[in-house]
């Protein structure tokens, strides 16, 4: 798995404290801690209710690459993710004796990343190259794959971009938020978003259908996308049909709850760093 705070468990934990993740780096969050969102991640229950292990890159605050979106510089899903799935996995990299340690049709890769690229001190404040463009992201996205491809991976599935407009961050609102404190225009970010998560989302899909007719001949090769958006939206819409604990369901609130809602610096590290908090909602 690669991706940001929406998949990572702990790595960026990790690089916050010090200790870069190195050689079969798994660790898990909770119970030692919380994971990027402030609870327990998606890959968890995929482990759990799937039943497989899961080798998982993603790293907080990540984005497909730092030369387009530079962020904040965590390892991006192009360059420093890609090199963790190689120091693991790879034998004799670069080499002509490199080998993959798998067998390639018992495992998939999957890739859900793109919202810090849309997102604040990127594409939607304009905090961003002036020549980086939604295409320079879904090509980085079929780069990602095209590298792993030839690593000898042949199973993929993207995940679409999620509604970002239905988190109080680029919500139709000009409220300061933990997020991004400082003043902004929330009906011109609203319609921004929306545009930006429409039309990569449609540009990922067409790079897919590209991908398959490039690998169409290669044997066991394998890549589609997975409706994160229309997921998310239908959960949205109806959270009673997903949650079922023991308290009602709640899908506007966020699980890494801060001591004061209107100062981001007693936030723990989210998904945009101690800069700006927790940045999942």
């Amino acid at each position: 798995m690669q991706g940001d705070s929406y998949t990572d468990q702990s790595r960026q934990h990790s690089i916050e404290n010090g200790t870069y993740p190195g050689k079969d780096y798994q660790q898990v969050y909770p119970p030692d801690d919380s994971a990027a969102d402030g609870g327990v991640q998606w890959p968890w229950y995929l482990g759990l209710y799937g039943n497989y292990t899961i080798w998982n890159y993603a790293c907080g605050g990540a984005v497909c690459s730092n030369e387009v979106t530079p962020f904040y510089g965590y390892p991006d899903v192009l360059g420093g993710q890609a090199d963790w799935f190689i120091l693991d996995h790879i034998t004799g990299n670069g080499t002509a004796h490199q080998t993959l340690d798998m067998d390639p049709s018992e495992f998939v890769v999957i890739v859900f990343i793109g919202t810090n690229d849309v997102g604040i001190h990127s594409f939607i404040d304009d905090d961003k190259s002036a020549t980086a463009s939604l295409a320079d992201l879904a090509n980085c996205q079929m780069q990602a794959l095209r590298n792993l491809f030839a690593l000898g991976a042949r199973r993929f599935v993207v995940n679409s971009l999620i509604p970002l407009t239905l988190t109080k961050l680029y919500s139709n609102s000009s409220d300061p938020t933990i997020y991004y404190p400082a003043p902004h225009n929330g009906t011109q970010w609203f319609s921004r978003m929306n545009n930006f998560v429409d039309s990569l989302n449609a540009l990922v899909r067409g790079g897919v259908l590209a991908l398959r007719e490039e690998w169409k001949d290669v044997p066991g090769a394998s890549v589609q996308t997975f409706d994160t958006y229309g997921f998310f939206d239908y959960v949205y819409h109806n959270p009673t049909s997903f949650f079922n604990g023991s308290v009602p369901a709640n899908v506007t609130g966020h699980c890494h709850q801060c001591p004061d809602p209107d100062d981001y610096t007693q936030c723990g590290v989210g998904d945009y760093g101690k800069e700006l908090g927790d940045g999942d909602v």
